[in-house]
């Protein structure tokens, strides 16, 4: 004998296959047709796309009731997305077989839209690459909010880019509103990761999570790499400074006032300064280990002021860093003499984040005006070197706001860096693909589920890290192996941390 459904779940069941979906509003063959490309947010046309990137919320800023969008590869798959609001969004799953057929070819993006007396105006297609080589499957961030004294309100996150989830690795909710920073992903051992934190009462230092263990370590460093053995990071330890200007598109502005690099070696649970770069009178920072473990990177600048200097200190503007590296033999554990690799001088601006690509041939880094916080100087671009011939590599992807912190997938064909072109005052996420030419590609935004999503973030971007491994520790075993220092005198200053 047959079950009979009830009227309920015959609306459920019909609900589930579709039947009681309206159809999609689409224009039909007598729809007229725009020469112009629509006005669209974000701006897709040309851009290149990882063959696993999310897809794209659009928002059509053209009059009407019903809005459209149809992307078509030529292998015969197409994905749709229409509404009654300007924000449309393409689904999740076809989106994906869309990329997987396409992979390697070119979309084309058709946006239509109806207006008065259901009258269908459709707009010239856009034109949309897909790369053949995929982009790191995780995105690792901070998110702080551009105010200078709201420092309490920070988080560590990491986002899945073939969709939209996004978990916290740390907050500073978890002890007692503190502050977590400077994160560093290991892209050779993805078991590797450590961040900074401060606190009044908990302190300052470092968590480090290696081999399945997480430890607490009282000593905060800054920005850091791990070496390709994963033996051991180099770190800067920086004393950090904040000051404002009186007038400028950016009134804060920050500086080191001391700056050095350390190296911490895992099984010997030690911290010790890096023979030979360990001398007064220099600012190291930012470093960065080559792919072969036998160069490292950094940023260095001479420094014109005393340690107990009044901040600002006068000579602050005349402060511009140098790309260097030094020679090292993992056999010996010994560094060599240090070589400049690109002159403050030559230049004529000041050079930091050096990150060397994953086939050891360019060097992407940061250019500003003065010091090493590129973030608050609206003139900061990107740079890229190639290490081969030792020349420098035209990129078309600056703006005229600040672009700053960067970092290679790790197949070397996409870079993830913060820029503040939107508006000025928030940093955000762009990704360009590099082809083997080193040209760098029109960036697309990081993508989000609502295309609204920007007009209400109160969030700044920093120090996006590209990952093919999620962070190995989770939030609640950071948190445990952060409070297990139980609460201290309150510290007298911070050393190292800020906003970059």
């Amino acid at each position: 004998m047959k079950r009979r459904l009830t009227p309920l779940a015959a609306i459920v069941a019909g609900l589930a296959l579709g039947v009681w979906c309206r159809p999609l509003p689409r224009p039909g063959p007598d729809a007229e047709s725009v020469a112009d490309l629509p006005r669209m947010t974000p701006d897709l046309d040309g851009v290149t796309w990882p063959p696993n990137l999310a897809p794209p919320a659009l928002r059509v800023d053209e009059p009407g009731d019903r809005f459209y969008a149809l992307a078509r590869g030529g292998r015969g798959v197409a994905v749709e997305a229409a509404g009654r609001r300007p924000e449309v969004a393409f689904p999740l799953r076809r989106w994906r077989r869309l990329l997987a057929a396409e992979a390697g070819a070119s979309l084309t993006l058709t946006v239509a839209v109806r207006g008065p007396g259901r009258h269908w105006r459709r707009f010239r297609p856009l034109t949309i690459q897909v790369a053949a080589e995929p982009i790191d499957r995780y995105l690792v961030y901070r998110w702080i909010t551009p105010l200078y004294n709201f420092w309490s309100d920070v988080g560590i996150y990491q986002r899945d880019l073939t969709g939209f989830r996004t978990t916290t690795v740390m907050h500073g909710r978890q002890f007692h509103h503190g502050c977590v920073n400077c994160h560093t992903l290991s892209a050779s051992h993805p078991d590797r990761f450590s961040l900074g934190f401060r606190h009044r009462q908990y302190g300052n230092g470092t968590l480090l999570s290696a081999g399945g263990r997480t430890v607490r370590l009282d000593r905060p460093v800054g920005y850091g790499s791990w070496h390709p053995s994963g033996r051991f990071a180099t770190y800067s330890v920086n004393q950090v400074r904040q000051f404002f200007h009186a007038a400028g598109e950016e009134t804060r502005d920050v500086l080191d006032i001391t700056s050095s690099l350390v190296s911490y070696h895992v099984a010997e649970g030690r911290f010790t300064p890096l023979a030979g770069l360990d001398e007064e009178g220099w600012l190291d920072t930012y470093p960065c280990w080559a792919p072969d473990g036998r160069w490292l990177y950094f940023a260095r600048a001479r420094r014109l002021w005393r340690p107990d200097t009044v901040v600002p200190p006068p000579q602050y503007r005349d402060v511009r860093y140098s790309l260097m590296r030094v020679p090292y033999d993992p056999a010996t554990d010994r560094f060599g003499r240090p070589e400049v690799v690109r002159s403050s001088e030559a230049a004529g601006r000041s050079l930091v984040f050096p990150r060397v690509s994953p086939d050891g041939r360019w060097l992407l880094h940061t250019a500003c005006d003065y010091g090493c916080f590129p973030i608050h100087q609206p003139s900061s671009d990107l740079g890229l070197i190639d290490l081969r011939t030792g020349r420098d590599v035209p990129l078309a992807i600056n703006s005229a706001r600040a672009d700053t912190r960067h970092s290679w997938s790790s197949n070397g064909r996409w870079i993830a860096f913060s820029s503040k072109r939107a508006d000025g005052l928030f940093t955000k996420v762009y990704l360009s693909y590099l082809d083997r030419d080193g040209r760098a590609h029109k960036p697309i935004l990081l993508p989000q589920r609502d295309a609204r999503f920007y007009d209400t973030l109160w969030y700044s971007y920093n120090v996006p890290e590209l990952s093919d491994s999620p962070v190995p520790s989770g939030a609640g075993e950071l948190g445990r192996a952060l409070r297990s220092g139980g609460l201290r005198a309150a510290p007298a200053e911070p050393v190292t941390g800020g906003s970059r």
